[in-house]
């Protein structure tokens, strides 16, 4: 009877120590598998082992996870250009996505005048104002063309937007971001950026406009801290950092002052 149960406590025990054991391997060739072709032994020379030692920290990847230079232009748009082209916003001499008679005279003066005037920025006679590349100017030429195309597309246009290319050769068409290398200056952030909603003669609604004091006042009265970071935060339907998130804190703060200086106040 002693030998029956020391036997069958044996045998259990040795299924035991099997099952762990097969587990345990089963996880490592699991954990083996995984990891295949990310690295390597550093000091083999194969291809493998080559990449993994001269692969990069990290690499700059766009908020949508999207590579600089490499975003479509329906990207783009619901992005950046939305704020103004959407369909149903109300930003005044901003021609509106699928409303084709709004683009037809601007379709007309081709494809590259419409895509120099987003990339640079363009005053129209009538008004209207664009700032370059919609305010963001980590966005690239093609990006921004692409951008340009989509828009056009969709209200009656016929162009044919740049090919994405990958890697370096699409983000070598970035532009550096804004504040770098350069002291932070209000007026020039205004001219870029700010001028799109805060211009004197803009009709973005509910955005103080330079110079219209009354408009400023209210603001005025909360005081530069609380001015500023809701500029750097974003506010209601003011977008943060007015859209373009590679200003400075600095570069934001300079606007803020100066737009509230040119309306009556002194920060």
């Amino acid at each position: 009877m002693n030998t029956t149960t020391t036997s069958i406590k044996g045998s259990a025990l040795t299924t035991f120590i099997g099952g762990l054991a097969v587990l345990l391997i089963v996880l490592f060739l699991l954990v083996k598998l995984a990891t295949t072709g990310y690295s390597s032994e550093v000091a083999d020379m194969t291809p493998s082992a080559v990449e993994t030692r001269i692969q990069p920290v990290g690499r700059l990847q766009m908020g949508d996870g999207t590579p600089v230079g490499e975003r479509e232009g329906v990207q783009v748009f619901n992005k950046v250009c939305i704020q103004c082209h959407g369909a149903d916003v109300n930003v005044a001499f901003a021609p509106k996505i699928t409303h084709n008679a709004e683009w037809t005279a601007r379709i007309a003066k081709g494809f590259d005048t419409l895509v120099n005037h987003a990339v640079n920025g363009f005053n129209g006679p009538d008004g209207g104002q664009m700032p370059a590349r919609g305010g963001d100017t980590s966005l690239t030429d093609d990006e921004v063309a692409r951008a340009v195309a989509y828009m056009a597309n969709q209200s009656g246009g016929n162009f044919t937007a740049p090919a994405v290319q990958k890697g370096d050769a699409a983000a070598s068409g970035a532009s550096a971001p804004a504040g770098q290398g350069a002291a932070a200056n209000g007026e020039a952030v205004f001219n870029k950026l700010c001028i799109a909603c805060h211009a004197a003669n803009s009709a973005f609604p509910n955005s103080p406009k330079i110079t219209h004091n009354d408009d400023w006042a209210p603001r005025l009265a909360q005081g530069r801290a609380t001015l500023v970071q809701h500029a750097i935060q974003g506010f209601k339907t003011m977008p943060a950092r007015g859209g373009d998130a590679n200003l400075s804190d600095a570069d934001v703060e300079a606007a803020v002052v100066y737009m509230a200086n040119q309306s009556g106040g002194k920060l």
